[in-house]
């Protein structure tokens, strides 16, 4: 029954049934673009009329960015090598091939979508997938999705961790509502995984974007959720570098529990590159370790070597591929 089902489905997906939304206008898509960069200089401006500009210049000296500078490569290089690794094992799990070399190309062209929004960076990395593994879209998509929940669940984890250690609370977040989060996920793959027919939610089941986390093994989610923790970790690291730069004193614990809460707000996507959002949140989450020019300015260096080495990596690593992303992703978004 849910065979034939599936079939419908697809002749209809085929036919264009359901598939009827209404083409967004011009003016509508010019401000969907420009939103996000409306929100950054807001936060931006609210943020230097607050705390001395000429202090946060001060703060960022050219000893400071050149300390900073070889971790920051580091950290570029040893996250390619994760998602380089993460695309090669979803795809070949897909019954798909893509080589190493290939995945770091793919996921670097989208290191420029990514920068404008978490979303479109998603979007144009399931194109790639698809067009240089052979995969059909929809699978692509589940792949990327599969990589994105354990992204999610990585970070849950650290923050669990982190949180149950400072046996406090941190910003309004409690250890019990990050062990529910995590229990939603658990209960969510258990949702998509269980034998037992679910009725009337079968057919939600048994959508192609959930084909991959319902289908993937446990040594394959065991291999992609170390792999993703040590993701995880790296941002940690990156800023463990970034504080003993600017010789800020901070304890690893709260430095784990704020980096998580740090790459929750940034993957929204209402802000570019995260920019505003980023340097709010990083400003309050560890008020009281240094002044708050000087944390302002450890945030935007933060923000900015990052964007600025993300978007070189997309430019000058794998040209031909952002032009492709970009030029795919584009006409898609056209079409809806």
């Amino acid at each position: 029954m849910s065979g034939t089902t599936d079939g419908k489905e697809g002749n209809d997906r085929k036919k264009g049934v359901g598939a009827s939304t209404p083409r967004r206008s011009p003016a509508a898509r010019i401000l969907r673009i420009l939103v996000p960069f409306v929100i950054s200089v807001a936060l931006l401006t609210y943020l230097f009329s607050r705390i001395d500009v000429a202090a946060v210049a001060d703060a960022i000296t050219l000893q400071i960015a050149l300390r900073w500078l070889f971790p920051l490569i580091l950290f570029n290089a040893f996250t390619l090598a994760i998602e380089s690794q993460s695309l090669h094992r979803v795809v070949a799990a897909a019954g798909a091939h893509l080589g190493r070399w290939t995945a770091a190309r793919i996921k670097a062209a989208c290191y420029l979508l990514s920068i404008l929004n978490f979303l479109a960076g998603a979007a144009g990395l399931s194109i790639l997938l698809r067009r240089r593994a052979g995969l059909s879209l929809a699978d692509a998509a589940g792949q990327v999705f599969l990589v994105s929940l354990c992204d999610v669940g990585a970070v849950l984890v650290l923050a669990a961790l982190a949180a149950g250690f400072l046996q406090s609370d941190a910003l309004g977040i409690r250890v019990g509502l990050i062990g529910f989060m995590i229990a939603v996920i658990v209960l969510g793959f258990l949702f998509l995984r269980i034998p037992t027919p679910l009725g009337l939610l079968e057919s939600i089941r048994r959508l192609e974007v959930f084909r991959a986390p319902r289908t993937a093994r446990i040594s394959l989610l065991a291999e992609l959720g170390a792999l993703r923790l040590a993701f995880v970790l790296s941002y940690v690291a990156l800023a463990a570098a970034l504080f003993q730069a600017f010789e800020i004193e901070v304890s690893p614990i709260r430095l784990g529990l704020n980096v998580a809460i740090m790459l929750v707000v940034s993957a929204l996507p209402i802000a570019a590159g995260g920019l505003g959002t980023g340097q709010l949140v990083f400003v309050e989450l560890f008020r009281g370790l240094a002044p708050e020019a000087e944390l302002l300015a450890a945030s935007l260096l933060f923000s900015l070597g990052l964007i600025s080495s993300r978007a070189l990596l997309g430019l000058s690593f794998s040209l031909e591929f952002t032009r492709e992303a970009l030029d795919a992703t584009r006409s898609d978004v056209s079409k809806t």
